[in-house]
């Protein structure tokens, strides 16, 4: 399967880092009324968590119940969509930038997204359809690339579609260790230097709360 390099992707990331860095003070938040504050973080937490707890699924999922690689996966999460890791991807990325900057830029990311994933997809279901065939292409006419029919919405069943343990979330420490880490420091440096001290403790109180209401949702509906 071709990918990008490792090292296309650390520049690629590097640069766009550097320019969030240099031009933040315009991308940050306004100062706002504290309830529309608690709106905006809660809204961009959830999608956050949600997008790993999809990806967290995927990937469990798959390396759990499908050892054999000769072997197409159509069911569980991929029953959802072709790609659940990079929806998963996509939802952290889209609640980071509503959690930590200003909604204008939603558009942005998603043109980020599209141009920085689309040849990801792209050359891995060309290797996908060389490896299974005409298999692959009858599964590409029932299941979406990337965002879910409104039928599957509709029906949705968490532990059919998203079925999720708790020994996968190690996989996904990674993951969750970068944007919480990010999401804790800018978050941070908006609230010190815009509020006060206190007013950083009070959100991050509020943030863990939303992340131990999400655990035990998590909880709930993982599988022994």
């Amino acid at each position: 399967m071709k990918e990008r390099s490792i090292l296309v992707n650390g520049i690629i990331i590097a640069i766009v880092g550097l320019i969030c860095v240099s031009f933040y003070r315009y991308l940050r938040p306004d100062k706002q009324s504290a309830l529309d504050d608690r709106i905006l973080d809660s809204l961009g937490l959830t999608i956050v968590l949600f997008g790993q707890y999809v990806r967290i699924s995927a990937r469990g999922y798959k390396s759990a119940r499908h050892f054999d690689t000769s072997v197409l996966v159509t069911d569980g999460p991929y029953a959802f969509v072709r790609h659940p890791m990079y929806l998963g991807s996509f939802l952290i990325g889209l609640g980071i930038v509503i959690l930590l900057l200003k909604l204008w830029l939603v558009p942005f990311y998603l043109v980020f997204f599209l141009l920085w994933y689309r040849p990801q997809i792209h050359n891995e279901e060309q290797w996908l359809v060389q490896k299974f065939g005409q298999e692959y292409i009858d599964y590409c006419e029932t299941t979406p690339c990337f965002f879910p029919r409104m039928s599957k919405l509709f029906g949705f069943k968490a532990k059919t579609y998203i079925p999720i343990k708790l020994a996968w979330v190690k996989k996904e420490w990674n993951t969750i260790l970068v944007w919480s880490l990010v999401v804790v420091i800018v978050e941070g440096y908006e609230d010190i230097s815009s509020y006060t001290f206190q007013v950083f403790v009070g959100e991050l109180v509020f943030l863990l709360l939303i992340v131990l209401y999400f655990t035990a949702f998590v909880v709930l509906f993982s599988e022994n």
